[in-house]
């Protein structure tokens, strides 16, 4: 089966020198995920450029495409790809492995573009890439604004539509009989047409004119209203959406409508056809004008689409409905860094290895990914969204700290920053050995209770894989005091009372909340940190300190 290995993409927008490279893992779609113009988007681009409508050589770039807008250097986009039926070579000795674009403009305004096809068995390019060999391989990306009724039309032979008749065209020329079956039903269906008198005067006289227009050329035309167009019988073909069994034009729908009709057109193509297919489909933010459970449900088909049906996918996302660690092997976290994108990814023997490193036991390449699935949530997956994390026991620090924090000026939405509950105390090293494997800086908060945690084996992990000693282990375990270190923070003997020792008023505030909200330790948290930080808000508490000094830690932290 046809697929693309890889892509490489070197000086184009955001991508400078340092090259970006995407490998594409077999039955898994690509995920990009990242800040705001980080350049997810630039990924997929390039991806379009070689695999597009627009054929590659003749593209033309701007100042802008070329990084650092420095119009001397070259862009090269470099895709390898596997299983191509078309050959190179005068003797047909080779198989393509893949397409190079080469560009610059150096002093002149013209693009100097070099498109190539590269050889499987020494390397060498063809700078010759026929449209048979380049149409093995289509991409179709859709964009949260990209309308549907443009991929549903023909528009431009490299539309789905006109990918999908074309391939239906192809299947019914293969027999001769049927082709001449139906010629004739059409030629019925004209003579039904000549009945309506204006229609037939109007043929008449446009064939007419045209000969007069034309006639010192050799060649003439001769306009056909046919009902068929012999080069794709299938081109009458129209794609519409019906609503209560009645047919609407693609303007009615929503812009989220729109783009699930799309991936349900594209995935029944590559589904029927999946050796004739090469599609590439890629999706630009399609979170985008959906709500949850409507993500929710487009991130499982799109998932079922390249495990069960091997169709190539790529996505950019914000939203953690789109990650899904059964797939490590081709998440990407973008990240600009000294004004050019960057990538890091994680396969299951790189990961497996920097848990081992980091004081992980008995983790394997074969076992790491599914360890860490069946315990992922959406809550915990939306760290990646993060420029730092601050990984908590539960919910009751992630609903109280942020509070605390924001009283003494520090905004964890301004900073980027993002408290996790990870539910107990056993999953803060795990999900510390993850989000650090992306380089995304992590503190943690824990607590010395030994209700789940009696010998403390599992606060120990944690201070094994940031490296504490085992000699300082013992009394940051025993400690029954609020501490703050430079990369964690140890609740005393648990949160409640840590807080009850440094705010003079805390035990009396959690009281009233109690009567008046009930028992719930996070929602009374929350409150009790509320009123601390309004009507008895005191600065003397000892309490204060301890924040700021966290506040100082999480402004220091990094990798």
């Amino acid at each position: 089966m046809r697929r693309l290995k890889s892509i490489t993409i070197n000086n184009y927008k955001s991508i400078g020198e340092e090259e970006v490279k995407i490998d594409f893992p077999e039955n898994q779609p690509v995920i990009l995920i990242g800040e705001n113009n980080s350049g997810k988007t630039n990924i997929i681009r390039a991806i379009d450029i070689l695999f597009g409508e627009t054929y590659p050589k003749y593209r033309s770039f701007e100042d802008h495409d070329f990084f650092a807008r420095e119009r001397k250097k070259t862009i090269i986009i470099k895709a390898e790809v596997e299983g191509m039926r078309g050959r190179l070579g005068k003797n047909e000795e080779f198989t393509c492995s893949g397409f190079k674009l080469k560009t610059s403009k150096g002093n002149n305004e013209d693009n100097d573009n070099e498109y190539c096809a590269i050889q499987l068995e020494d390397g060498k390019e063809i700078n010759y890439v026929s449209n048979k060999l380049r149409e093995e391989f289509f991409s179709i990306l859709i964009e949260s604004r990209q309308s549907l009724a443009y991929q549903l039309s023909y528009a431009s032979k490299y539309t789905l539509l006109s990918k999908v008749t074309k391939t239906f065209h192809s299947k019914l020329t293969s027999s001769e009989d049927r082709v001449n079956k139906l010629k004739k039903i059409y030629n019925q269906v004209l003579e039904i047409f000549d009945e309506v008198d204006e229609f037939k005067e109007f043929k008449q006289k446009m064939s007419s004119l045209t000969g007069e227009l034309i006639h010192n050329m050799s060649y003439a035309l001769r306009l056909d209203f046919s009902a068929y167009d012999p080069s794709n019988y299938f081109k009458n073909i129209q794609v519409l959406p019906y609503e209560n069994e009645s047919p609407r034009s693609f303007e009615e729908l929503g812009t989220g409508q729109q783009q699930i009709l799309m991936l349900s057109f594209a995935h029944a193509y590559a589904r029927c056809f999946k050796e004739e297919s090469n599609l590439i489909l890629m999706f630009d933010e399609p979170e985008t004008n959906l709500h949850p459970l409507a993500q929710r449900w487009l991130a499982k088909t799109l998932f079922n689409m390249s495990k069960e049906d091997g169709i190539q996918i790529v996505i950019t996302t914000h939203s953690p409905n789109f990650i899904n660690l059964e797939f490590l092997e081709g998440i990407y976290l973008v990240r600009k860094i000294e004004d050019a994108t960057r990538v890091i990814n994680q396969n299951r023997e790189s990961f497996a290895k920097y848990c081992t490193e980091k004081g992980a036991k008995k983790i394997k390449s074969d076992s790491v990914v599914p360890y860490y699935t069946k315990s992922a949530t959406v809550n915990i997956i939306r760290g990646f969204f993060a420029k730092k994390i601050v990984l908590v026991e539960g919910p009751t620090e992630e609903l109280a700290l942020p509070i605390y924090l924001e009283k003494e000026g520090f905004d964890i939405l301004k900073e980027g920053i993002d408290i996790i509950g990870v539910l107990g105390k056993g999953e803060l090293a795990k999900w510390w050995r993850l989000f650090t494997a992306y380089k995304i800086p992590c503190y943690v908060c824990f607590d010395n209770d030994k209700g789940d945690d009696d010998k403390g084996e599992k606060r120990r992990d944690f201070l094994n894989a940031v490296g504490i000693q085992e000699n300082e282990q013992e009394n940051i375990l025993k400690t029954d005091k609020w501490i703050v270190n430079k990369q964690f923070c140890v609740f005393g003997i648990n949160f409640e009372d840590a807080l009850k020792n440094c705010f003079v008023k805390y035990k009396e505030i959690e009281e009233t909340v109690k009567a008046e909200f009930g028992n719930s330790k996070p929602i009374i948290a929350r409150e009790v940190a509320k009123k601390l930080s309004n009507e008895y808000f005191n600065k003397d508490d000892k309490g204060w300190e301890n924040i700021k000094r966290l506040i100082e830690c999480l402004r220091e932290l990094s990798i």
